[in-house]
């Protein structure tokens, strides 16, 4: 059986100094072009398909919203409209959502969801073109009294984005003829010297760092000392279903890792003793740098690196 990161696409950091050094501005619309090209691919083939329904799922920091963002502006330049469902809304009351082992409430499975009301919605979707939908309040953590009226038009695609968004569950019993899946993720490892430099997961808790202190104020160790968990959950709960989907969506911009080492050597030199820091300072020694003012307004780092 074939070891998943052999299917990786592999990149020489030597090579990518390289092309920062000669021409830093094609080097990032480049980057930028390959990640478009393939959202271009994906709503053609929605539209050639015929689908009404887009599942999007893909682990943390992979660029889910951005991609599920982008693909709706895709669609809409081929004359769709699109419905974008948060699947969120569909969380159970908290008191009945089981227990995990350690006593605390299993929101990261899909117990935690009611998956069989979320079937009957899509499936009213292909059936009848309108459905009525939940809404959860995150107060009361109680789904509302008032539920919301979906009402598509014929040229009108809902799109569903979150972690359990593949998982048979969601879609057994549908119409998969006209359900398109997509799996958002960093395909890209990148190399020194003919050995691993920096891997895919290792480039997702980059982005993850930098987009948790803006958004959120977390530090960097409290991002870490997460981190362990987030990945166990992610093993578990989202990419066994990866083989379901219809495109593999590549996020990993070949420039990454010269942005953040700008944007992340200061805050790092100032962290004494924490192993995963220190590790990422080595590797910093050995990129130049990519300045945040040159990315595209519309970039997908953007998500993650802010304005």
């Amino acid at each position: 059986m074939q070891n998943e990161s052999d299917t990786r696409i592999k990149v020489n950091v030597e090579e990518i100094n390289k092309k920062n050094s000669e021409n830093v501005y094609r080097f990032i619309s480049r980057g930028e072009e390959a990640y478009n090209e393939q959202i271009e691919d994906i709503a053609e083939q929605i539209k050639l398909n015929n689908k009404r329904i887009v599942l999007i799922t893909g682990p943390s920091s992979a660029g889910k919203t951005t991609s599920s963002f982008k693909i709706c502006e895709a669609l809409e330049k081929l004359s769709f409209n699109t419905f974008v469902i948060n699947m969120d809304n569909f969380f159970k009351d908290l008191d009945t959502v089981p227990f995990l082992p350690n006593g605390e409430r299993d929101m990261e499975g899909i117990v935690a969801l009611d998956t069989d009301t979320i079937k009957k919605c899509l499936n009213d979707i292909l059936n009848f073109g309108k459905t009525m939908l939940p809404q959860f309040d995150f107060k009361t953590h109680k789904r509302k009294l008032d539920w919301v009226e979906c009402n598509l038009k014929d040229n009108e695609i809902v799109i569903l984005e979150g972690i359990h968004a593949l998982n048979p569950e969601i879609s057994s019993g549908l119409d998969e003829s006209k359900i398109y899946k997509i799996y958002v993720h960093c395909n890209t490892d990148f190399y020194y010297n003919n050995q691993l430099f920096l891997g895919a997961r290792q480039l997702r808790l980059l982005r993850r760092l930098i987009r948790d202190e803006r958004e959120r104020h977390t530090s960097a160790e409290e991002t870490l000392l997460l981190w362990k968990a987030v990945c166990t959950g992610e093993d578990k709960n989202i990419r066994p279903y990866k083989k379901n989907a219809d495109f593999l969506l590549n996020s990993t911009l070949f420039y990454e890792p010269l942005l953040y080492k700008g944007l992340l050597l200061e805050e790092f030199e100032k962290i004494k003793d924490n192993t995963q820091i220190n590790y990422f300072l080595d590797k910093f020694k050995y990129l130049s740098v990519v300045e945040k003012t040159l990315i595209p307004k519309y970039s997908l780092v953007r998500e993650f690196i802010g304005q």
